[in-house]
């Protein structure tokens, strides 16, 4: 194998005495950005884009002090360091080298020595992208570093520098190189870079950046509002009602038991009574630790794992995930469904009585549609399970893949009548049934532990261990929504009638047979979906998934219709 085509490794990273990373870490894995924050500072890698030469991308700033030049921002020559660049070796034979090295060694590097020097401009290809706005002021280091983010690798360049602080114009100093690979073959940092320049730019002290940025920014590192910590009952859930819904304020300045009271609708409302700049520098570790969303103490008991038993046999598996489980996540996706449409719209709501009603709505109706949503997708998932035992084997003999797409038939759904089936507004019963239903280490949770447990016994594909993983934990995320649902409607429980609620009735066959005929088509579709999917028939999966999506919009506006109405779809009607 010639040289150029030969494989390397580009995880010599990974392979590195660095206790924690994976076997596919990469240094291009690296959490990096230009605010600055996070890993590292990825303005310093283009700082040394051209080889010999260290720039530092300048922001001009926006409000100059008295005696501070108009002309900063750009990309400022910070120094001529050619003595021991890799790319420049002093016994190279490479006819650039050795005109580089010529002029940055001479009179030219003495030259750039001394002044401010800027870049002018950059050309490659063909193509020069000036430093320089149309007016003749200089673009801002952002967008000079954006440009030098475009320059390739291996390909020749050209750059111009100038004096910006020369009394009259002069001749711009015009260098030939390539722009520097900022990574070796083996995936490791180039060691032109020296030790901590890729971090010598953030945030100093980091606590100050850590005050500042959201939780959508830091993710969950840093969250906005929690659960406070409680005492927990034997079912591993809090004892206190009351603080197991409240969301409190992570920031928050008072850390004592008075200050955990109901974080402020909004970020502006909440910075008062949090813990500022200077602050944070001394008290950043009285912060708690959050796990699953609650803040825990200084000592951390974790729920005792739940050791479930695998089923017995695949036959067994197959059994649960057709008759059980799949019929069960479809259930559970029509009643949601249905409560759904028993909500008011936002238009709907009183709001001259209830001023707070028209937003509650809007949350608890997106929460309610992420969660019926949610359940289809695991209904997707069971049936994926079930198309991928069948291909490697593990259905019983005479049996074969057929989708399962319907609802319970009768009576309690699987799991030892874990839960009666009905189609209900969302009133406050409905709310607690869905709640024991999703409840975390609950029957239906267990059912998927057992799942769970019996995937990952080594006889069956590692990839159906891990779906079931995921639709395993994702029931958690039901219960904690089905709480915040249960916490935003509680002060309309004492109001008669329940303002939120249409006033609806279950709607008769022949009244809603548009509807109900909508559904029937729905359903087919999805059967011939996941049959196709099963078969590796994509191109027919993708087009079924299509016409279902469009059925699914239709089902929505003729279900709102006529729940506006007052009528209820009756869903369990279909056969």
């Amino acid at each position: 194998m010639s040289a150029e085509n030969e494989i390397r490794p580009r995880n010599r990273t990974a392979r590195a005495a660095v206790i924690g990373n994976p076997a596919s870490a990469r240094l291009d894995a690296a959490v990096g950005n230009c605010f600055p924050g996070l890993e590292l500072d990825v303005r310093n890698l283009d700082g040394r884009f051209f080889p010999g030469l260290l720039f530092r991308v300048v922001a001009a700033p926006v409000a100059p002090l008295p005696g501070t030049p108009l002309n900063e921002g750009g990309a400022r020559l910070v120094v001529v360091d050619w003595q021991n660049d890799p790319m420049l070796p002093e016994r190279s034979t490479e006819p650039w080298v050795v005109a580089l090295l010529a002029q940055l060694s001479g009179d030219v590097g003495n030259t750039l020595s001394r002044g401010r020097w800027y870049l002018q401009w950059v050309e490659q290809g063909g193509k020069r992208i000036s430093c320089l706005q149309p007016d003749g002021q200089p673009w801002d280091g952002k967008w000079v570093w954006r440009f030098l983010r475009s320059l390739v690798p291996d390909e020749p360049l050209a750059i111009g520098l100038v004096n910006r602080d020369a009394p009259t114009p002069q001749a711009v100093i015009e260098l030939h190189g390539y722009r520097r690979r900022y990574t070796t073959p083996d995936g490791v940092i180039s060691p032109v870079f020296e030790p901590g320049e890729l971090t010598q730019s953030l945030c100093n002290p980091w606590q100050h950046d850590f005050r500042d940025c959201a939780c959508y920014y830091w993710a969950s590192n840093h969250p906005d509002v929690v659960l406070g910590e409680s005492s927990a009952n034997v079912d591993g859930q809090p004892e206190d009602a009351t603080t197991a819904l409240t969301y409190l304020d992570w920031l928050r300045r008072d850390r004592t038991p008075a200050g955990e009271v109901a974080a402020p609708d909004t970020r502006t409302a909440a910075r008062p009574d949090q813990i500022d700049h200077f602050e944070i520098n001394q008290r950043w570790q009285e912060l708690n630790f959050v796990i699953g969303g609650r803040e825990i103490g200084a000592v951390y008991t974790p729920p005792k794992p739940d050791h479930a038993k695998p089923y017995a046999s695949a036959e067994a598996l197959v059994d649960a995930l057709e008759n059980e489980l799949a019929p069960m996540e479809m259930t559970l996706a029509i009643e949601y469904l249905y409560s759904l449409f028993s909500l008011r719209s936002v238009a709907e709501a009183p709001a001259d009585r209830w001023p707070t009603l028209p937003d509650d709505l809007l949350a608890v109706r997106q929460s309610l549609t992420l969660v019926a949503v949610s359940e289809m997708t695991h209904l997707r998932w069971v049936n994926q399970l079930l198309w991928e035992l069948g291909a490697a084997g593990f259905y019983p003999p005479g049996r074969h893949y057929t989708p399962v797409v319907r609802h319970s038939r009768h009576g309690p759904i699987g799991l030892h009548g874990l839960h009666q089936p009905a189609l209900r507004v969302l009133d406050p019963q409905a709310l607690q049934a869905y709640i024991r239903v999703e409840r975390p280490g609950g029957p239906l949770d267990r059912a998927y532990a057992r799942c769970v447990a019996t995937l990952e016994q080594p006889q069956y594909p590692r990839h159906l261990y891990e779906l079931a993983v995921k639709i395993d934990t994702d029931g958690v995320q039901h219960w904690e929504r089905f709480k915040d649902m249960h916490n935003t409607l509680a002060r309309y429980f004492q109001a008669t009638p329940l303002p939120y609620l249409r006033h609806i009735r279950l709607g008769h066959p022949k009244e809603t047979a548009a509807a109900l005929e909508t559904y029937e088509a729905l359903v087919a579709e999805l059967r011939k979906a996941y049959a196709d999917e099963a078969q590796h028939n994509f191109a027919g999966a993708q087009l079924a998934i299509s016409r279902s999506r469009a059925l699914m919009t239709a089902l929505n506006a003729e279900a709102e219709a006529l729940a506006a109405r007052g009528i209820g779809i009756p869903f369990f009607s279909v056969p």
